[in-house]
């Protein structure tokens, strides 16, 4: 009974609203007239929401007195997760042809996000198809669930064409880097399919409607690698540093695929990576420049430099790898104990996420370009610090 509480309430106080209206309005008397307004009531108390529902529905009349009230349980059921009861309210105002074409279309709206919710894309598709042809704010907030619904369908063009629509104002930036994002889906569409050609033209209009999206680089440097052009990865990969620097540590195992096929010197990747750490203190590219210096150096100069960044900038994933190559120049008791102190900083980030959306704070182990809490697009990162990069 305790989760049902906002709805019981709501009811209750449908229940005296039709009750008062009655009261207002004159009519025969009968036998069975009290009855009606307090059957919803009597359905509460035995703990049947869902009769109580369909009691109030039949018996509160839909007029401009009892609007906010149908609308105020449609919006409630919708939230409790009965997206059918909400079609159900929504419709049945929608019989009533006494309201300004204004709620009728605020009503509309709403029946199209129970029709979203409930799966019903086609229904939903056809009434904001009508909706976003209007203006004010219903174009506004249907053009915002018509984009919702073709990212779901992954209509990636109609979500471009929607988009456009919306890219306009404040909202400029915003939708911009989502029609970057919807082409970059396509380019990969096109990438699984052989259709490089296609793939780059995707790529291009990603760039054009927002150049800072290192999406963009990563995806045109896998149809480089897979057309064999590594000098030409190398170079697509650089963008990053300036698009995005935080993206950086996303592109190393392209990049160091490029370096192995000849795409560019040690001394080339080791300069571009020195350049990147000097604007983003990341211990996954501080990793791969020890992995250089290892090669060149060996084992000392690699542990050196890595203690140096930990002492600026100290993570656990920092002294792991530090603990692994004292371990493997140490023997006997003093091995073991190291051994411990690195399972015990392996517990520490163990079950701790690895990205973060700088929008509404979801957290994951995976980079997701599209945030699946808030649905903004390009808003997640690696997260930084003690327990991350």
């Amino acid at each position: 009974m305790i989760d049902n509480w906002p709805l019981y309430l709501l009811v209750v106080a449908a229940v005296a609203s039709g009750w008062w209206l009655g009261r207002r309005q004159p009519r025969k008397p009968s036998q069975s007239a009290g009855l009606d307004h307090y059957a919803g009531l009597n359905y509460l108390l035995n703990e049947e929401p869902d009769r109580a529902v369909a009691r109030f529905i039949q018996d509160l009349k839909v007029n401009p007195d009892t609007l906010d009230t149908h609308l105020a349980l449609g919006n409630l059921l919708r939230r409790r997760g009965d997206v059918e009861k909400a079609v159900v309210v929504h419709e049945n105002i929608l019989k009533y042809p006494v309201f300004e074409q204004d709620v009728i279309h605020q009503v509309q709206l709403e029946l199209a996000r129970d029709y979203l919710l409930a799966g019903l894309l086609d229904r939903a598709e056809k009434l904001l198809l009508e909706l976003c042809q209007l203006r004010g704010a219903v174009r506004v907030d249907s053009l915002v669930l018509i984009i919702e619904l073709y990212e779901r369908e992954k209509d990636w063009q109609k979500a471009i064409m929607a988009g456009e629509r919306l890219a306009v104002g404040d909202e400029t930036e915003k939708y911009e880097r989502a029609i970057s994002h919807y082409y970059c889906e396509l380019a990969m569409s096109h990438k699984a399919g052989k259709n490089i050609e296609a793939a780059r033209l995707a790529l291009r209009d990603g760039i054009g409607h927002d150049a800072k999206n290192p999406r963009t680089s990563l995806v045109l440097a896998e149809l480089e690698i897979q057309e064999q052009r590594f000098p030409e990865a190398f170079k697509v990969l650089q963008r990053i540093k300036d698009q995005d620097p935080a993206y950086v540590p996303e592109s190393l195992p392209l990049l160091r695929l490029v370096s192995e096929r000849g795409g560019a010197s040690v001394a080339q990747v080791q300069a571009y990576l020195e350049q990147c750490l000097l604007l983003v203190p990341s211990i996954s590219i501080v990793l791969a420049l020890a992995q250089r210096i290892r090669e060149v150096s060996g084992d000392e100069a690699m542990s050196k430099f890595i203690a140096n960044h930990l002492k600026r900038n100290p993570t656990i994933r920092g002294l792991t790898q530090l603990i692994d190559l004292h371990m493997d120049n140490t023997q006997g008791v003093a091995k073991q104990n190291l051994s411990i102190l690195r399972s015990f900083a392996e517990a520490l980030v163990a079950n701790k996420p690895v990205y973060r959306c700088h929008e509404c704070g979801f957290e994951g182990k995976k980079l997701h370009w599209h945030c699946p809490i808030c649905k903004r697009w390009g808003s997640i990162h690696a997260i930084f610090g003690l327990e991350g990069e």
